[in-house]
Protein backbone atom coordinates (compact mmCIF):
# COMPACT_ATOMS: atom_id res chain seq x y z
CA UNK A 1 0.00 0.00 0.00
CA UNK A 2 1.63 3.58 -0.39
CA UNK A 3 3.96 5.02 0.04
CA UNK A 4 6.01 2.69 -0.96
CA UNK A 5 8.42 3.57 -3.46
CA UNK A 6 12.38 3.29 -1.55
CA UNK A 7 13.65 5.98 -3.73
CA UNK A 8 11.18 8.59 -2.62
CA UNK A 9 11.32 6.92 1.58
CA UNK A 10 15.00 6.46 2.70
CA UNK A 11 15.88 4.72 6.06
CA UNK A 12 16.39 8.35 7.56
CA UNK A 13 12.97 9.77 6.16
CA UNK A 14 11.22 6.93 8.14
CA UNK A 15 13.23 7.12 10.84
CA UNK A 16 11.64 10.90 10.82
CA UNK A 17 8.32 10.15 10.41
CA UNK A 18 7.87 8.51 13.57
CA UNK A 19 9.11 11.91 15.07
CA UNK A 20 6.86 14.32 12.70
CA UNK A 21 3.62 12.25 13.71
CA UNK A 22 4.60 10.72 17.15
CA UNK A 23 4.98 7.63 16.56
CA UNK A 24 7.62 4.51 17.70
CA UNK A 25 9.21 3.11 15.00
CA UNK A 26 9.41 -0.87 16.03
CA UNK A 27 10.78 -2.22 12.55
CA UNK A 28 12.03 -1.69 9.29
CA UNK A 29 12.25 -4.65 7.20
CA UNK A 30 14.24 -4.65 3.59
CA UNK A 31 13.57 -7.62 1.24
CA UNK A 32 15.75 -9.15 -0.63
CA UNK A 33 17.12 -8.45 -4.10
CA UNK A 34 14.20 -11.10 -5.86
CA UNK A 35 15.24 -13.52 -8.53
CA UNK A 36 13.66 -11.30 -11.20
CA UNK A 37 14.94 -8.34 -10.06
CA UNK A 38 18.83 -10.16 -10.49
CA UNK A 39 19.67 -8.77 -13.79
CA UNK A 40 18.32 -5.15 -13.50
CA UNK A 41 20.31 -4.76 -10.37
CA UNK A 42 23.69 -6.06 -11.68
CA UNK A 43 22.77 -3.79 -15.38
CA UNK A 44 22.59 -0.39 -12.56
CA UNK A 45 25.77 -1.37 -10.40
CA UNK A 46 27.89 -2.05 -13.69
CA UNK A 47 25.97 1.30 -14.89
CA UNK A 48 27.13 3.40 -11.74
CA UNK A 49 30.72 1.95 -11.70
CA UNK A 50 30.99 4.44 -14.79
CA UNK A 51 28.34 6.84 -14.46
CA UNK A 52 26.48 9.19 -12.38
CA UNK A 53 22.99 8.46 -11.77
CA UNK A 54 20.98 11.39 -13.32
CA UNK A 55 17.34 11.25 -13.32
CA UNK A 56 17.49 10.99 -17.26
CA UNK A 57 20.33 9.89 -19.33
CA UNK A 58 19.86 9.23 -23.05
CA UNK A 59 23.38 10.18 -23.74
CA UNK A 60 25.71 7.98 -26.17
CA UNK A 61 27.88 7.48 -23.14
CA UNK A 62 25.42 5.69 -21.43
CA UNK A 63 23.82 3.81 -24.32
CA UNK A 64 27.56 2.16 -25.17
CA UNK A 65 28.15 1.24 -21.32
CA UNK A 66 24.44 -0.93 -21.45
CA UNK A 67 25.70 -2.23 -24.23
CA UNK A 68 29.18 -3.43 -23.23
CA UNK A 69 27.24 -3.95 -19.32
CA UNK A 70 25.16 -6.87 -20.96
CA UNK A 71 28.34 -8.44 -20.49
CA UNK A 72 29.77 -6.96 -18.14
CA UNK A 73 27.11 -7.36 -15.73
CA UNK A 74 27.58 -11.03 -14.97
CA UNK A 75 30.83 -9.93 -13.24
CA UNK A 76 28.76 -8.08 -10.95
CA UNK A 77 28.05 -10.17 -7.44
CA UNK A 78 24.96 -8.99 -5.39
CA UNK A 79 26.07 -8.90 -1.60
CA UNK A 80 24.12 -10.51 0.99
CA UNK A 81 22.98 -7.38 2.60
CA UNK A 82 21.85 -5.80 -0.86
CA UNK A 83 18.45 -4.18 -0.65
CA UNK A 84 15.53 -5.52 -3.16
CA UNK A 85 12.85 -3.16 -4.16
CA UNK A 86 10.54 -3.23 -1.10
CA UNK A 87 10.80 -1.70 2.21
CA UNK A 88 8.33 -1.99 5.00
CA UNK A 89 7.93 0.33 8.30
CA UNK A 90 6.41 -0.60 11.39
CA UNK A 91 5.22 2.44 13.82
CA UNK A 92 2.93 2.10 16.83
CA UNK A 93 1.72 4.97 18.79
CA UNK A 94 3.64 6.25 21.69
Amino acid sequence: MPPHHVSRFSDTTLHKIADIFNLQLLDLYHENVQNEHIAFYQSTMWAKLFLSTPLVDRGITRKIINKIGKVGKHFIKIPPNAYGHTVVAVYTPK
